[in-house]
């Protein structure tokens, strides 16, 4: 099969009609009045703007077009509109962008506030641990004091989206991450099971600490990549109890969240550690902490290069390990994370490239996607939502081994989740 693209040839602008793909060359993105460079046209009105801007030719591609250019000898020479008429459409179309470019920024701010409280908790979970492990007592009250802003993180802004990237710290032991992680999942997926606020507040407690027990066994386990013998994983076996050993100095910590501890690797169907608990007999906390450990677990695996993609590990938890979960719980959670979850890299059938970074509910084939285009700065980078783009369909997923290094870099996908959902739809059903 053929590696090469989809045809390219340049064609005049008298050329075009609805349905032509094109790619705009020689004009920088600043410049030009459409939210992108590439795109399939609509209307007259889009020809006259691309007349309107003096360019010679643009691109077509061939195949992501609906209908081929008109030919060249068919074409009958429309008349350039006046100047008054071109400063009119452009003035319009540009104060279009320039509104919907305002709006892409607050989005943005969104996200880098959100990443600068992501990597403030690492820390916060960081010095909790520590804490806990030189046996100060005063940790529950920051531990409580931390529990409670982040639940309340989801809900004190109706406007507000979570965003939370994992900034890789080859310094910061991977347990912090993995522990921040799991507890912003099981917070969704908690939401989303009608949790009411104290179960919330037990869980978030369970999940911060649930992998605590692992402080304590030797790191050439904790980190090894590859497969475990039986002696290590008897080893491994036994951070829950540790765990449990550990925070049960504590009398005033939560016992529902001791619980969570102990079973977060309970399953369903009675194969779990360490008692072998069987559905019911699990504590609910941990039958919903036991999904998002599970997803961030193979997101995250300790080689990168083995990681899944937050599609294909969505798609694995409901095909090979559904029994291993309560089946609504597994449901809610597919639900509520979408069909392409956060952090899924996709393409497009125009051929762009993006990152998915939120969910639609209402609409699980239309996220919002961060769009990979060199012409824009990557700080500047376009966030579209394809709820509003009529025209634009995922055509599938890609592995972010497989994406070009250049593509990789710009839209930095990381060996590690974005969780970016609207929790204010969260409870919301179809």
């Amino acid at each position: 099969m053929s590696s090469e693209g989809p045809k390219e040839v340049k064609v005049e602008i008298d050329q075009l009609r609805p349905g032509v793909f094109i790619r705009l060359e020689g004009i920088p993105w600043y410049r030009h009045p459409f939210l992108m460079s590439s795109f399939r046209i609509k209307d007259e009105e889009q020809i006259e703007t691309l007349r309107s801007l003096g360019l010679e030719y643009v691109v077509c591609i061939l195949g992501r077009c609906t209908i081929p250019p008109i030919e060249k000898k068919k074409v009958r020479p429309k008349a350039k509109p006046s100047v008054n008429e071109s400063s009119d459409i452009n003035d319009e179309m540009f104060a279009l962008k320039k509104k919907r470019m305002e709006r892409l920024k607050e989005k943005r701010d969104r996200i880098q506030r959100t990443e600068r409280y992501y990597s403030t908790s690492i820390h916060e979970i960081e010095n909790l641990m520590q804490s806990i492990n030189r046996g100060n007592s005063q940790y529950i009250e920051e531990a409580r004091r931390f529990s409670k802003e982040l639940s309340g993180y989801f809900s004190k802004d109706s406007e507000s989206i979570l965003h939370v990237l994992n900034f890789y710290d080859s310094n910061v032991d991977n347990l912090y991450y993995h522990s921040l992680n799991t507890t912003v999942v099981s917070l969704i997926l908690g939401k989303s099971c009608g949790l009411d606020e104290k179960d919330l507040h037990d869980l978030s407690f369970g999940a911060l600490f649930h992998d605590l027990g692992k402080s304590g066994i030797d790191k050439r386990i904790t980190r090894k990549q590859g497969k475990f013998t039986s002696a290590e994983l008897k080893v491994l076996h036994r951070h829950p109890f540790l765990g449990v050993e550990i925070l049960s100095k504590e009398p005033d910590f939560p016992k529902n969240s001791m619980q969570v501890v102990y079973q977060h690797h309970e399953r369903w169907d009675g194969r779990g550690y360490p008692r072998k608990l069987k559905g019911e007999e699990i504590n609910r906390l941990a039958r919903i902490i036991a999904v998002a450990n599970v997803y961030d677990g193979l997101i995250n695996k300790s080689d990168p290069a083995n990681s899944m993609t937050p599609y294909q590990a969505l798609s694995y938890m409901f095909t090979k390990l559904d029994g291993q979960f309560e089946k609504e719980i597994l449901t809610l959670f597919i639900h509520c994370m979408g069909i392409y979850p956060p952090g899924t890299i996709v393409r497009l059938n125009t051929g762009l490239i993006g990152m998915v970074i939120s969910v639609n509910l209402g609409k699980p084939l239309a996220p919002s996607l961060v769009i990979y285009d060199p012409q824009v700065p990557k700080n500047e980078a376009i966030i579209i939502d394809m709820g509003e783009e009529n025209d634009l369909e995922v055509e599938g997923s890609i592995h972010p081994r497989d994406l070009p290094l250049e593509v990789y870099d710009y839209l930095s996908p990381r060996t590690r989740i974005t969780y970016f959902v609207d929790p204010t739809k969260l409870d919301k059903k179809d």
